[in-house]
Order: structure tokens, then sequence, then C-alpha cells
């Protein structure tokens, strides 16, 4: 009777961990996706969401950095250099396959050095995260014009396409890039100095700074980890588009990508949460999405549902405030 009671016990504040939520609901829609539309669960539509959620994932994996990190970070300048990471990518490489490493390079430390830029806004000129990513977004996309000139920006080489979309025991190799990048995060998060400075820093800045904890200069990096995973993203994003169409084609992970976030269990207060809720949240955001399109919404009821549904995850999980002393 004792063990039953505890088991009960478990359960229930299993299903309190959003993390939990998101998975749950994950397996919820697909059920009943499957039953409106069968086929909706199989193999091939799973992995083509996951696809698609992969590049949400990617991004959000620097906006889990700022969020967690504390001090009410946020990036919303992610979008913008998505977009710049791709312009970039294509303006390097001229699709020649041996200018791939030198145009992931000059993505890396273009993206790097704006983040960085945010970050010093941020941490040194005590600019609110809110209007100097905000801000970013603007200087960024002058940037994009200014390298564009109006003309069309080169594709993607043969090469990157390879990576990003061919598939290896009928997985698209961007899958595989998204779990090396989980992994590494979940290990970078859990088992070195850096996880424990930012979590203590998200905890609490005044008890991480007596703890030894430098907490501008690691926070102003961590905005330069945002910009520069972005940049990677939207490099990746133009072996699977194979071409640059528009010069907002990132703006759609900048609200999205906090989204996955929140939704994933991070807290916004800071200090709590794992990549792993937020990759799940990501896969779970592309599965409404799609369960939508399935049951043949049209768009602008499709959107009203899908931003209401939205609400009602961020008020279930973003309202929670870490108090701090």
């Amino acid at each position: 009777m004792k063990n039953s009671s505890l088991t009960l016990r478990k359960v229930r504040l299993g299903f309190r961990n959003p993390t939990v939520i998101a998975l749950f609901l994950c397996f919820l829609i697909l059920l009943i996706g499957n039953l409106v539309s069968p086929g909706f669960a199989s193999f091939g539509l799973i992995v083509n969401i996951l696809v698609v959620a992969s590049f949400v994932g990617l991004v959000s994996g620097g906006q889990f950095l700022i969020i967690l990190g504390g001090g009410n970070g946020l990036d919303l300048s992610v979008g913008r250099f998505v977009t710049l990471g791709a312009i970039i990518g294509g303006v390097v490489s001229q699709k020649q396959d041996s200018k791939l490493i030198l145009a992931l390079l000059a993505v890396m430390v273009a993206t790097f050095l704006l983040g960085l830029v945010n970050g010093v806004g941020v941490t040194h000129f005590r600019i609110p995260p809110l209007v100097m990513t905000m801000s970013m977004s603007i200087v960024i996309i002058a940037i994009i014009r200014f390298i564009t000139g109006g003309i069309g920006v080169p594709g993607a080489s043969k090469l990157l396409q390879k990576i990003i979309t061919g598939k290896v025991l009928g997985i698209p190799g961007i899958l595989y890039i998204w779990i090396l990048f989980a992994v590494f995060l979940h290990y970078l998060m859990n088992n070195t100095t850096f996880g424990v400075k930012l979590m203590a820093m998200g905890t609490n800045d005044y008890a991480a700074r007596l703890a030894g904890v430098k907490v501008k200069r690691l926070r102003t990096l961590l905005y330069g980890f945002s910009g520069m995973i972005a940049g990677i993203t939207g490099f990746l994003y133009l072996g699977y588009l194979s071409s640059v169409y528009n010069i907002s084609l990132g703006d759609k992970f900048t609200l999205i990508s906090v989204i996955a976030v929140v939704v994933g269990g991070t807290s916004l207060g800071g200090g709590k949460g794992t990549y792993i809720g937020v990759a799940i949240g990501a896969f779970l955001l592309q599965l409404m999405e799609s369960f939508l399109v399935t049951i043949r919404i049209d768009q602008s009821m499709r959107q009203v549902l899908f931003g209401t549904i939205l609400l009602v995850i961020i008020f279930m999980y973003g309202r929670e405030q870490k108090m701090q002393n």
C-alpha cells in the first residue's frame, strides 16, 4: 500500500514537470492525428516534422542559454542572425564545395562578434535585452541589404545540400547534426564548470558573484554564442532550402525559439531547464502545426488556433518566476 502510494505520488510529480507534459502532448497529438488521418504517425511523416523542428531546436539552443542565464535575458535578433548566416554562407562559398569550410568560419566569426555586441550592450551599458536585441535586428537587416545590394545570393553547394538532406538509414543528415548538438549541450550543462557557473548565475546573480563567477563576462559570451548558433543554423538552413529566397527567411524563428524554450520547461527567471526539454518543445510546436494542416484548417483559422494554443501553453509554463534572494 505504501509503495503504491509512493508510485502515485511520483506519477503526479512527473506530470507537473513541463518536459513530461510536452512529451505527453506529443504522443497525444500523434495518436489523435493518426485516428483522424491514418498515416499521420508514420515514420516518414515524423521524420519530416523532425527535420523542420531541428532548425527551430538549433536556434533555440542559443536562446536557451541566454534565458537560463537569468537577468531577464532574451534574444530577439536570432531570426536575423539565421538570415545573415545563410547569406554570408552563400556569398562566401559561391556554391563551391572547396569553399564550404571557409564559408562556415566566416559565418561563425561574423555572427559571434555581432552577438557579443548584444552582450556588451546588455551587460556593460545596461540596455534592456528586449531593446538591445531588437535594435541589433535593425542593424543586421541593414548589413544584409548592404551585402546583397539587391542582387541574388548564390545558393548552397552540392556538398552542403548532401550533408543536410542526404539520408543515412533513412534519416536526413540534419537530424544527426541536431542529435550531436543536443548531446554536446546536455554534456556542457551537466558535466562542465561552464554549466555549473551558468546555472548559478541564472539562479542568483549576487550569489554567483560571491562564488567567483564573472557574471558580466559570462552573460556577454552567452549572447555571442546565441548569435553564432543562430548563424550556423542559417548556414545549415541554406543547405536545406538550397537557395536564399528572401532577406527575411529567418524571421519566423525569433518568437518560436522563445516559445520552444518556455514550452520545454525552462524558467523565464533563469536557473532551471534542460535542452532535452527544449528539443521536445520544438518538436511539439511543429507537430501542432502539422496537425492543424492535416485536419484542413484554413490558414487564417490555423493561425488563430495555433496562437491560442501557444498562449495557453505559455500561461501554463511561462508564469513561473523563481524567487531570488
